[in-house]
């Protein structure tokens, strides 16, 4: 019984490794301290991805452009916003919506894209203020 409980765990763990949450290599990763360090250049392009009603309960930057990652028009609306000259930092709620739009925007040619790991969530556990 106990072997079949550590077999368990091994091939859940094993799973999990393998079929992670982040689709974006870690190289285009940027944690929220470092966020916090760029906010300080007025040349800071940020784009928060989540929806409205999230939105609605505070931002990281209150200048961050806004777009639904579950909007139908998703694509087309963040690539009017940004231009693939800018460097952006795209955030959600935990990261897994961001990074999914770092990695379809630097297939796209963003290649100055970069996914705040962990979000807005991360964001607040580190103490970091929030923007309503």
């Amino acid at each position: 019984m106990k072997f079949r409980k550590l077999a368990f765990v091994f091939i859940l763990l094993s799973f999990i490794s393998f079929f992670g949450c982040s689709t974006t290599p870690k190289e285009n990763d940027i944690t929220v301290a470092e966020l916090h360090a760029f906010l300080e250049d007025a040349n800071v392009v940020v784009l928060d991805v989540r929806t409205p009603e999230e939105i609605a309960l505070g931002k990281i930057t209150a200048e961050a452009l806004e777009v639904d990652f579950y909007d139908a028009a998703f694509m087309e609306d963040t690539r009017s916003k940004i231009t693939k000259d800018q460097t952006v930092y795209v955030y959600c709620r935990s990261g897994r919506r961001s990074a999914e739009t770092v990695s379809k925007l630097r297939e796209l040619g963003y290649l100055k894209t970069y996914n705040v790991e962990g979000g807005i969530i991360a964001w607040e556990a580190e103490g970091f203020a929030i923007e309503k």
